[in-house]
């Protein structure tokens, strides 16, 4: 009968293990395959908008954890450091996220860059060990657009009991990393700003100086999306390689690429989209930015590039 039992309670558990929803091997959720699971046990929203947003209506069953909350770092009195794995974990706790969790992020949609609030959900959980985890394409906008039903109540998850033991530091670049990227022509650093700051034509008081790092190639984050109606959604895998490549005038997509912006919101879109979109196998988030290169003693380049 121990036997029996035993054997018994392998199947369930095999059994359970089966039925955990997992996300599309992609990362990236339509609103079809998010509306068909809808209530599923193991599904946790994530709408990433400001909570007045939140509050006037959002996706059935959501969880609200605006962006600002996934830059709880600072250098000096600027926000730009990824949240701390004891700052995720209370946060995750309190919405009911655990280690089983299938966890979707959406963003508004409304325009080309919003995706990357979504996109710093989807990195800050990746790095902490959570890769269960997918970015809606199309945000709250392409939902809205569709008809698709709404909800202004607020969902009273059990708090879980979540422990971040894992830091995954292969998606992330230090500024050491940089320096050396910079003599290494195996290397690759990624720009993912409009060409303003690119060129050092901009004036965002938050950089000691301005400019771009050099070597770096320019791939600015909103090239990724087109707009379909009333929202945003990704372009196709194909065209989105294409532009980043950019007739060998951008990236080599078979090279490790540090990407960076000012602060690190883009950085985050954009090593989205070279990861799970286009399959870059080695993309790194350069979270220091701007800001904190910007107040190093290295070179900075400005104007055009020459090469």
């Amino acid at each position: 009968m121990k036997r029996l039992i035993k054997v018994i309670s392998i199947v369930a558990l095999s059994s359970s293990l089966l039925l955990a929803l997992e996300v599309p091997n992609d990362h990236i959720a339509s609103t079809k395959w998010l509306h068909s699971h809808l209530d599923d046990a193991h599904l946790v929203i994530v709408d990433t908008r400001e909570n007045k947003a939140y509050l006037k209506g959002h996706i059935p069953g959501a969880v609200n954890i605006p962006k600002k909350m996934y830059f709880q770092g600072t250098l000096g009195s600027v926000k730009k450091l990824p949240t701390t794995p004891e700052q995720l974990q209370k946060m995750y706790q309190a919405v009911g996220i655990d280690d089983e969790s299938a966890i979707v992020f959406y963003s508004g949609g409304k325009n080309a860059v919003d995706f990357a609030d979504a996109a710093s959900g989807v990195w800050n959980s990746w790095i902490y060990g959570l890769q269960n985890v997918a970015l809606l394409n199309g945000g709250y906008a392409k939902w809205i657009d569709e008809k698709k039903k709404t909800s202004t109540n607020t969902p009273t998850n059990k708090a879980s009991e979540l422990e971040l033991e894992t830091y995954d530091i292969h998606e992330v670049a230090s500024i050491n990393d940089i320096f050396a990227a910079m003599y290494d022509e195996d290397k690759q650093i990624a720009d993912a700003r409009v060409s303003k700051f690119y060129r050092g034509e901009d004036k965002k008081k938050a950089l000691a100086r301005h400019g771009r790092i050099p070597t770096a190639k320019l791939t600015p984050m909103i090239r990724y999306v087109k707009k379909e109606g009333n929202y945003f959604v990704f372009l196709d895998k194909k065209e989105a390689k294409s532009i980043l490549y950019n007739n060998g005038f951008g990236v080599e997509l078979d090279k490790p690429i540090y990407f960076y912006c000012n602060s690190g919101h883009k950085t985050r879109g954009i090593w989205f989209v070279a990861k799970f979109l286009i399959g870059v196998k080695d993309a790194k988030v350069y979270d220091g930015g701007m800001i904190e290169y910007s107040r190093s003693n290295m070179p900075m380049g400005t104007g055009e590039p020459m090469d």
